[in-house]
């Protein structure tokens, strides 16, 4: 039993409930002996709640007012102290003893003609607290367990599903041996089945990549050149580099280079033509002579 809320049905084969005799099994009576907390207890006559040290304790009776289940009396243990009018605890891992009077009386003046005592054990709540932690602890494992489970799971399918996607069937009948057909339908099964795994993981499959195209747009506007004009030749020194590319030395060398052509080309026509002059006045000294 618990140790709150303690409430023991009582059934009988008489009529103990009726309005002529509820009055007399349901009356209470000031205990003589005190409680565990030296305090007069008040109970009802015909049931008492002791301890095994022969404390008694409070209790309340109600007669069975649901359906289909008429001839039983609810007796309610009432333990005291009661805080703020909460009722109290019963001590756990304790026998408790309900004792019933031989007075009780059903309908017709009949009677119950001797005691009878029923017993119940309370719980252990501490070790009821270590039972569900344990509890609670193995369910917080294993929904730990299964959400990494099904995590793994729902990776691996979805892994598989971009694989499929990229799925070459003449590279796998080539590695098969079979037809690009076989190899076509091998895929798709395996991308059904793939399916049922995602459906079940809840993972999601690849998005399928959009192929674009290299062709401009036509409501593209094209941004306008813009053509800088030079206005003249100007050195890189006043851009404030110090890099010199050697243009005016190799200028100078073409001239000189140039010059060096020109008079070797021109020596031999001028001795030429002293030589000719010599020879006419020679020639011309002769016949003058």
């Amino acid at each position: 039993m618990p140790i709150e809320n303690v409430g023991i049905k009582l059934y009988f084969n008489g009529d103990v409930t009726h309005d002529s005799v509820w009055g007399a099994n349901s009356s209470s009576r000031v205990y003589p002996l005190p409680d565990p907390e030296g305090n007069e207890i008040l109970t009802t006559k015909m049931f008492t709640l002791t301890d095994p040290d022969g404390n008694y304790y409070p209790t309340e009776a109600f007669p069975g007012q649901k359906d289909g289940e008429e001839g039983y009396i609810l007796v309610v243990a009432r333990p005291v102290p009661a805080v703020a009018g909460q009722p109290g605890q019963l001590a756990q891992s304790t026998v408790y003893t309900l004792t019933i009077s031989g007075e009780l009386a059903a309908v017709g003046g009949a009677r119950l003609g001797e005691e009878i005592r029923i017993s119940f054990e309370t719980m252990d709540m501490s070790a009821n607290a270590r039972f569900s932690m344990i509890i609670m602890v193995v369910m917080m494992v294993g929904v730990i367990v299964l959400m990494f489970v099904t995590n793994m799971r729902k990776m691996k399918a979805e892994a598989e599903a971009a694989a499929l996607a990229k799925a070459n069937p003449y590279r796998i009948a080539k590695e098969k041996n079979i037809s690009v057909d076989d190899a076509k339908a091998l895929i798709e099964k395996a991308k059904e089945r793939n399916q049922k795994q995602l459906e079940k993981t809840g993972g999601k499959a690849p998005e399928p990549v959009e192929k674009t195209s290299a062709a401009p747009r036509l409501d593209s506007k094209k941004k306008a050149k813009k053509t800088h004009k030079v206005k003249g030749a100007r050195p890189v020194s006043e851009g404030g580099s110090s890099f010199k590319t050697g243009r005016k030395g190799l200028k100078a060398r073409k001239a000189r280079a140039d010059a060096a052509r020109k008079a070797a080309a021109a020596g031999p026509n001028r001795q030429g033509s002293g030589s000719k002059k010599g020879k006419g006045k020679g020639k011309g000294k002769g016949k003058r002579r």
